[in-house]
């Protein structure tokens, strides 16, 4: 293999693939990166057996080939060629690199060792970019972090009836977001994809400097894996398998009392309310009364504080006692500047939505408190 490439040219598409290469894995080929270079392209490639990306870069090819580089410290030193033209040869399991007065020979492993990663293929649907860009940074949050129950690690992703739909819950918090196109019609899908996934999908939309506007979405033939195209990338996954939680009980349809109120202003609130409670398990109460929502916290350490927050409010007066930093990122997420909060109760599913827009809606479970 010998390549000619810029440095600006190659070092988007590397810091990439670098995201998803096997930090801590026991094959050491999964700490490489896949270099691939035929006709005018180079193809990189990087995978930790769950993810796997590939990034395809215009180069100028004098000869192709196949070698699998060592990541990190290939990033390192490509990140420090600033503004030059970068020469890649092999030799052997050897990469030599050259740029200006620089030159150097970084061992390699042979490409016959990497493993293969699923390819986008012809029988995949398309799916506007803005779907998934828009809603995914909505309710990725809610996503469990342990993977002591795996499924509650992914995000229920369905498609049916022109209808786009995912979730996501860690048993204390759900997000739901739901989007209708007509370029969906007749499109059937259901997966229970991993929320890390999704997080780099929109990160790799975001990057994608290419002009593209629908993303391909293919499964592998066993079901086990879901593919997708995006520009010059390719992103791959396994699907997490088990059955999501029945979601839509969660979500509660009557209601004691109920708030309009300021989404930035109980941003602030939250935030100062948090400062006091860190020690505390991170509990906040909120009592519900006519003059508005009043924030309290209070540790042995640090002392005591409230706050009042206007809002307009209809119903019985209530004290809930919330995980602050759960209801932050369900607040911070929710989009629009106003939300209206309907409570069911002090022990009963809290439901969060925008005054403006329809289709999203969160739920976050109150704390019991002596």
């Amino acid at each position: 293999m010998q390549i000619k490439i810029l440095q600006q040219d190659l070092i988007g598409p590397l810091q990439s693939v670098l995201r998803s290469v096997g930090v801590k894995a026991t094959l050491p080929v999964l700490g490489n990166i896949l270099f691939e270079a035929e006709g005018n392209k180079l193809k990189l490639s990087a995978t930790n057996l769950e993810v796997g990306v590939i990034k395809f870069v215009n180069a100028e090819v004098l000869e192709g080939g196949a070698i699998t580089i060592p990541a990190k410290t290939f990033t390192e030193v490509i990140s420090s060629l600033t503004g030059l033209e970068i020469e890649l040869e092999t030799s052997g399991e050897s990469l030599n690199i050259k740029a200006g007065k620089f030159k150097a020979d970084l061992n390699c492993i042979a490409a016959s060792e990497f493993p293969a990663i699923p390819q986008t293929e012809t029988s995949g649907f398309k799916i506007p970019k803005e779907i998934f860009k828009d809603s995914i940074p909505q309710i990725s949050f809610a996503s469990a972090v342990d993977e002591g129950r795996p499924v509650l690690t992914g995000i229920l992703t369905e498609i049916k009836e022109g209808k786009f739909e995912v979730v996501a819950t860690d048993g204390f918090r759900l997000a739901h977001k739901t989007f209708s196109d007509e370029k969906l019609a007749g499109i059937n899908f259901k997966a229970l994809i991993p929320k890390r996934t999704l997080d780099e999908l929109v990160r790799l939309i975001n990057e994608e400097t290419g002009d593209f506007s629908e993303i391909t979405v293919t499964t592998t033939d066993n079901q086990n894996q879901v593919v997708f195209g995006i520009g010059n990338s390719i992103l791959s996954s396994r699907l997490i398998e088990g059955n999501f939680p029945t979601w839509d009980k969660i979500i509660p349809s009557k209601f004691v009392s109920n708030a309009v109120i300021n989404r930035d202003e109980l941003i602030k609130g939250l935030k100062l309310a948090s400062v006091f409670a860190r020690s505390e398990a991170n509990v906040i109460k909120l009592m519900i009364s006519p003059s508005g929502i009043q924030l309290t916290s209070e540790t042995r350490e640090l002392g005591h504080q409230d706050a009042q927050v206007e809002a307009i409010v209809e119903g019985e007066e209530l004290e809930v006692a919330f995980n602050s930093r759960y209801l932050l990122d369900a607040v911070s997420s929710c989009p629009g500047p106003e939300q209206k909060i309907y409570f069911s109760g002090s022990l009963s599913p809290t439901l969060i939505k925008p005054v403006k827009e329809e289709g999203v809606e969160y739920i976050v479970m109150p704390i019991r408190i002596n």
